[in-house]
């Protein structure tokens, strides 16, 4: 009995699929190693970046839905790491500030993060480095011209 044979994927095929599975990858291990959501290290980076900060505008950024934006902040809020407040002229906005613990864990993070990003990458050399960024930053500017022709 003969089996027929699927066609093998192509390199791009199988290149987006590593991508995302190297993604998720990379994901699980930071949380397991930190006890914190990549999502967590991003959303208290940004706050600090630009204190103040809308609610809606940290969502745009880091392209993050209405709900888990508001899920993630809430439990920041609670742990003491973030203050979200309404202004007076605008209730409809929520801004967002760090507090020193936001800031002092913000800081552990990214000591974390530095290793692991130094371990991820450990055989790379600047040039492999810099060759990457430049073809996933130019993946990523094609993904957004897809998603503004869909809006």
């Amino acid at each position: 009995m003969e089996v027929e044979m699927l066609e093998p994927c192509t390199k791009r095929s199988e290149l987006l699929y590593r991508m995302h599975l190297l993604s998720k990858e990379i994901s699980h291990i930071f949380e397991q190693q930190t006890n914190m959501s990549f999502t967590k290290v991003e959303i208290l980076f940004h706050i600090k970046q630009t204190p103040g900060q809308s609610q809606n505008r940290l969502k745009e950024k880091l392209y993050i839905d209405s709900a888990s934006i508001t899920r993630h902040l809430k439990r920041m809020e609670e742990q003491g790491l973030i203050v979200r407040k309404k202004q007076d002229e605008n209730k409809r906005y929520t801004y967002l500030f760090l507090t020193p613990a936001g800031e002092a864990e913000l800081a552990s993070l990214l000591a974390e993060k530095e290793k692991f990003q130094s371990r991820a990458l450990e055989k790379f050399s600047e040039d492999e480095v810099s060759a990457l960024l430049k073809s996933v930053t130019k993946m990523m500017n094609n993904v957004e011209k897809m998603e503004e022709k869909l809006k």
